[in-house]
């Protein structure tokens, strides 16, 4: 990916490997916010432009990135296969946040090395995910949402315009009073996070993980409630094709 921010800007989707893609309105809608935010001007046939890129895979469920490259005014798709990580319990280590000026920071944007380097930092310390700290609070992860379950039941998110929206955390947290869970916004501090019964991090490729360790030290309750409830509805949404568009079906 490219070095500058405003080179590009990107959504990472889950695709059924034909033309078929999970909660595609609501990645278009992040993708064009973001674009936005990096004064990105995407092209009027963008539906278009990526139908025509879009060539079947027989890999059945994965991740598809979708780009916009600034520069060759092109939609760029890449395939990868799912994590072996992926709905189980997870470690994690905290890193300092990267930040870039105006209003990039919170965006998928063009120089996505800065993420990457602290996954794979994590990574090269045993831990499968990095936590963004600063000011000790966690204001992101390098792939993932933060949802926080206090010893009342009570959720937190992060209230940080600097935290990238996650589309799996808004489908999660749009249907948590269903659940009885109420949510609040706000910082994710060190007291809140260490006083916890449950840490969920949340992601299209993660999809919903329990973080049992940050940088050694073991957090939340032993049995969890919300989190067996997280993750038996994303099955359920992902298992209801009204979630799916298939873009062979959309006008364009």
């Amino acid at each position: 990916m490219a070095n500058e921010p405003q080179s590009a800007v990107f959504t990472t989707v889950l695709w059924d490997g034909g033309s078929k893609i999970a909660d595609f309105d609501l990645h278009l809608n992040r993708l064009k916010k973001h674009a936005k935010r990096l004064r990105i001007t995407l092209p009027n046939n963008l539906i278009e432009m990526i139908i025509q890129q879009l060539t079947e895979n027989n890999g059945g469920i994965q991740l598809l990135n979708i780009t916009y490259d600034v520069a060759q005014d092109e939609i760029r798709l890449t395939p990868r296969q799912l994590p072996s990580v992926r709905n189980c319990d997870i470690h994690a280590m905290t890193l300092s946040m990267n930040y870039w000026v105006g209003e990039i920071t919170g965006t998928k944007h063009g120089d996505w090395q800065p993420y990457l380097n602290a996954k794979t930092l994590a990574n090269d310390n045993d831990a499968d995910l990095a936590l963004l700290i600063d000011e000790y609070c966690i204001i992101d992860s390098d792939r993932a949402n933060l949802i926080v379950i206090d010893e009342d039941g009570v959720a937190y998110a992060t209230n940080s315009n600097k935290s990238v929206e996650g589309v799996t955390q808004e489908i999660l947290t749009s249907n948590l009073e269903k659940m009885g869970i109420p949510l609040n916004y706000g910082k994710l501090n060190e007291r809140l996070v260490a006083r916890c019964s449950e840490m969920i991090a949340v992601g299209v490729g993660l999809g919903c993980c329990r973080i049992v360790t940050i940088d050694g030290e073991s957090i939340g309750h032993e049995h969890p409630v919300a989190y067996p409830n997280f993750v038996a509805y994303l099955a359920q949404h992902y298992s209801n094709s009204n979630n799916w568009v298939d873009l062979c079906e959309l006008p364009v």
